[in-house]
């Protein structure tokens, strides 16, 4: 969606023209509306918006600020706050599109586990491992005192 050169300059995408009232009215006032133009702003539909739980507060949100565009309610979307602004909550940063997006969680949101510092990363290979034990003058190091090396 983008403003066309046809309408007002004080036109945004929050406004549409009511012809009955003769005057423009808050286009995302409705909720369901909102999460219309919202899916195609974002990429993902309006089922996943919800379910991040998240609609009602970014609908609030973007009624509280009279000029929207589409950049602040991606970044909304994207990343839990209005584009200046502090998350409205902590729930929502950590509810942001973008951790979805790359299929990760925030930093600090979700405890990893008891000892999962010692296990390699999903997907990460353990580079040069192998031919480092080959290579002459590099200790090997044992499994346990007095265990087999590695």
């Amino acid at each position: 969606m983008s403003v066309s050169d046809d309408r007002p300059v004080d036109h945004d995408l929050a406004e549409r023209w009511d012809p009955v009232a003769n005057t423009y009215v808050d286009a995302l006032a409705d909720l369901d509306e909102f999460l219309r133009v919202c899916a195609e702003l974002t990429g993902f539909d309006v089922p996943e918006l919800r379910s991040t739980g998240m609609a009602d507060e970014h609908h609030r949100t973007t009624l509280a600020h009279r000029v929207r565009d589409e950049h602040a309610l991606v970044h909304l979307w994207y990343v839990g706050a209005w584009p200046g602004e502090a998350p409205s909550s902590a729930r929502a940063h950590d509810q942001g599109l973008v951790w979805r997006t790359f299929h990760a969680a925030p930093p600090g949101s979700a405890a990893p586990g008891h000892g999962s510092w010692a296990a390699t990363p999903r997907g990460a290979e353990e580079p040069g491992r192998a031919d480092r034990r080959s290579e002459p003058g590099v200790p090997r190091r044992s499994a346990a005192p007095g265990g087999e090396g590695r």
